[in-house]
Order: C-alpha cells, then sequence, then structure tokens
C-alpha cells in the first residue's frame, strides 16, 4: 500500500541534489514564465492541439510551479517529479508536433527530454539527502524503533 511515507521514503545520496535542480529551475521558471503570460501558452497549446486548452492554459503553469518547488526544496519530492514527469511529456510532444514556434523563447527539444530524465530519476531515487523529505524520515526513524531527536 502506497503510504506518505513511502512516497518520501528516500536514501541518503548526495548527488541526487542534481537531478532534483536540474527538474525543479525550468520547472519552476517555465511555469513562471506561462503564469505571467511572457510565453504564448494558450497558442502552444491550440497549435500542438492539447485537449481543453482553456482549462490547461490555468492549470499547466500552477502544475510546474508547484512541481519546481517541491523538487526543489525536496517536499513530497516525488509528488513534483510525477507532475513534472507529466508535464515534460506533454511539453515534449509539443515541441514535436508544432512546427512553427510561437513567441520569442523557444526551448530545444533536449529541454524537455532532459527534465522528464530528471523527474524519473528523482521518481525511482527519490529526494535524497540535502532535502526535506529526507529530514522527515530522519525525525520520524524506522515503524518499530524509537525517534532519534539528535
Amino acid at each position: 500500500m502506497l503510504t506518505l511515507r513511502s512516497i518520501r521514503e528516500t536514501g541518503s545520496q548526495r548527488w541526487l541534489l542534481a537531478p532534483r535542480l536540474v527538474a525543479a529551475l525550468p520547472l519552476a521558471g517555465f511555469g513562471s514564465y506561462h503564469l505571467s503570460g511572457v510565453t504564448p501558452l494558450m497558442e502552444i497549446l491550440e497549435r500542438a492541439a492539447i485537449p481543453l486548452p482553456a482549462v490547461n492554459y490555468f492549470i499547466a503553469p500552477i502544475v510546474m510551479v508547484i512541481a519546481g518547488v517541491s523538487l526543489g526544496a525536496g517536499y513530497f519530492a516525488r509528488i513534483g517529479a510525477a507532475l513534472g514527469a507529466v508535464a515534460m511529456l506533454v511539453a515534449t510532444y509539443s515541441k514535436l508536433a508544432i512546427e512553427e514556434w510561437p513567441g520569442s523563447i523557444q526551448p530545444p527539444i533536449a529541454l524537455p527530454i532532459v527534465v522528464l530524465a530528471a523527474c524519473l530519476v528523482v521518481l525511482w531515487k527519490g529526494a535524497g539527502a540535502l532535502s526535506a523529505d529526507r529530514r522527515a524520515i530522519e525525525r520520524q526513524g524506522s515503524p518499530g524503533e524509537p525517534v532519534s531527536r539528535t
């Protein structure tokens, strides 16, 4: 059974900070661009024939920012990684489907693929050391084991 503890379970590998940040910064950045109107999101959604463009116009940037913040802090990082992975699958599809990219900011196709790969690493391994998830697990201790307060 999937529990909050199992979602937050992670090892103490410090290197996991790298994929978290590789995913977090573009997700939060482009999500913010979409929220502020710097990028023509509605035109991108319509040209790529993404279903429900009027709904996705509002939901997608919020999901991207939440995923980016979650991954950056390592707070429920697997949930953030899952949200980010879905967003990057749509972004990859959009880059492949649109022949003439609207707007002045045209990200390379490698960007959503690299962010997707980083999200998949975090989904698989967890947030690692230097994360809120790791600190929460350390505070809770193992089931049946006394909680350490040091």
